[in-house]
């Protein structure tokens, strides 16, 4: 939980159930659980709610996607702090679930009841070496918030700076490491049971989530990420990013200084100029280090910021940074470019180079939902465009033609549309475009015409080196293999399967009518030569239903061949 959120003095702590056996949401449980243990505990919570099994019998008297999805919550509720951390991505994955789990996930809290200070001064002493009462000149024993992972407490420092510790929960990360063993084991089972999973490479995005997990619970990564963007903008005026007290600073425990300022939302008293300055204060936040470094702040979120009163601009919470490589870098700009130019063409073609296709698809379908979405979030004059809903249409869509986007570009675009959100909150008559604009056509320029142009030539002209070197020998390869019939071609034509089906079916009917038909003239043929006694009686009745069977199986084979 970010310092900004804590000293928003909005604290909620919700109760633990006393009735349940499970432990209060989000912490690890006192005594020490073995995987298998683990494992069948989280068995016993899916199946509980319907979840992984073939037969979903326990919800099938409440009301479709909705039912399941608040289940899934509730069994993220119970599972504890990887689960809750995992339905909380997967609430901002609109290219991967629909609506109604999206919704349900979001409500989905990191907010839990905090454990004793004993507790929190055991990880402090374990970790620095000695007793917060003897480390600092004050430390109060009340904490400011209490997270699923970590736990935040004010504190003051012999030199009298003021400063904030988030000390991770003790268990914490020995029961994440469980958890996140035991998800990638249930990825591997369910994968082939569940075609859409291998679809959406469930096994990408799991390793995806495992790392930024990992990533968070390490409070020294959290530290270099705060260097990181001090140190961007180190000579910036109106930046604040509190430094980290180094030698209070350990894996388990992070001690930053601490700034004081206004929510977001209480700077409306401000005049409109100021206002407008710390918008484009936030926008160059967000956008200039993804654009210009390949590393953005990926948790934008309103309660991670504080504003001084002359404008200037505090940011907190560095657990969640991520990062774009060049070419990614380029390809995102491309896509802003052609929603700033309404060019549904153009973006429909950039969208493709991004998602890779597993499977044909639609280019014409998915070009005129693009130019729909286009009319609906970007005005004529192409002045004001809706990024956020925009981004969130975009990945709806991707959702549809069940198509793959990288993690990295969904978490980017999710920030910008966080972003966007406070913006407007701030400044109603800015435009988010107004302050996107100039980053994108500054990338477009450095890539095709600025400094990197002269490097990018150089690479290019190595690799074509290399495919000049290289292609006879690859060609003459090929050509073995051709002369030595070691070469297959494998070739698949869609929608032929219920072709065959049906043809195999004709084929079938066909020999039961032929079989049919040869044993009526066997039957006339035998009887002109061996006529049983009494056959004058049952010869008609077995003539006229073999001559029946013999219609039906005709006219069933004629109906089959449309």
């Amino acid at each position: 939980m970010s310092p900004g959120k804590q000293l928003a003095a909005v604290q909620r702590q919700p109760h633990p159930d006393p009735s349940k056996a499970v432990a209060p949401q989000g912490q690890p449980k006192k005594t020490a659980i073995s995987k298998s243990e683990r494992y069948r505990e989280i068995l016993a919570v899916l199946a509980r709610h319907g979840i992984g099994v073939a037969d979903d019998r326990l919800i099938k008297h409440e009301a479709g996607n909705r039912a399941r999805a608040e289940h899934l919550r509730q069994a993220c509720e119970e599972l504890g702090t990887m689960f809750i951390k995992l339905g909380q991505m997967l609430s901002t994955r609109s290219d991967l679930l629909p609506e109604e789990y999206r919704t349900e996930l979001a409500k989905l809290h990191d907010e839990v009841a905090p454990l004793p200070a004993n507790a929190i001064a055991d990880v402090i002493e374990e970790d620095l070496g000695g007793p917060p009462d003897k480390l600092f000149a004050f430390f109060d024993v009340k904490p400011l918030g209490s997270a699923s992972i970590g736990q935040v407490h004010a504190a003051r420092l012999f030199d009298g700076r003021n400063v904030v510790l988030k000390v991770r929960k003790p268990g914490v990360d020995e029961i994440v490491r469980i958890d996140l063993e035991i998800l990638e084991g249930l990825v591997e089972e369910w994968t082939p049971r569940f075609p859409i999973l291998q679809q959406y490479n469930a096994r990408g995005l799991a390793r995806d989530f495992s790392d930024a997990l990992l990533a968070e619970l390490d409070y020294s990564r959290e530290a270099a990420n705060m260097k990181f963007f001090r140190d961007v903008f180190a000579k910036e005026h109106g930046f604040t990013i509190p430094g980290v007290i180094a030698e209070y600073s350990k894996n388990r425990v992070l001690v930053e200084e601490r700034v004081e300022g206004r929510k977001p939302a209480e700077v409306g008293d401000l005049p409109k100029r100021s206002r407008a300055l710390v918008s484009r204060r936030i926008a160059r936040f967000v956008l200039e280090p993804a654009f210009e470094r390949g590393v953005f702040y990926a948790d934008p979120h309103p309660g991670n910021f504080l504003i001084k009163e002359n404008g200037s601009l505090s940011v907190f919470d560095f657990g969640k940074v991520g990062r774009l490589t060049p070419d990614t870098r380029r390809r995102v700009a491309e896509i802003f470019i052609a929603v700033v130019r309404s060019d549904g063409q153009r973006l429909a073609d950039r969208l493709i180079e991004i998602t890779a296709p597993t499977r044909p698809i639609d280019l014409d379908l998915i070009t005129r939902e693009i130019n729909r979405m286009l009319a609906l979030y970007v005005d004529v004059s192409l002045e004001r465009i809706r990024f956020g809903d925009a981004m969130n249409e975009l990945l709806q869509l991707i959702h549809r033609h069940s198509l793959r986007v990288p993690g990295s570009i969904v978490q980017f675009f999710k920030a910008l549309a966080m972003c966007e959100g406070m913006l407007e909150s701030i400044d109603p008559d800015s435009s988010f475009s107004d302050y996107l604009q100039p980053m994108i056509g500054k990338l477009v320029y450095e890539a095709f015409a600025g400094p990197q142009l002269l490097g990018r030539l150089r690479d290019s002209a190595i690799d074509a080196a290399e495919l000049s070197i290289e292609l006879p020998r690859w060609i003459d390869s090929v050509l073995g293999e051709i002369e030595r019939g070691n070469l297959c071609v494998w070739t698949r034509i869609e929608d032929i399967e219920p072709i065959i089906e049906r043809l195999n079916r004709v084929v079938e009917r066909s020999n039961a009518s032929i079989l049919a038909s040869a044993c009526i003239v066997g039957l006339a043929i035998v009887m002109l030569f061996y006529r049983p006694q009494g056959w004058q009686a049952w010869i008609g009745v077995v003539f006229w239903v073999a001559v029946g069977i013999a219609v039906i199986r005709a006219v069933r084979t004629f109906w089959s061949r449309k």
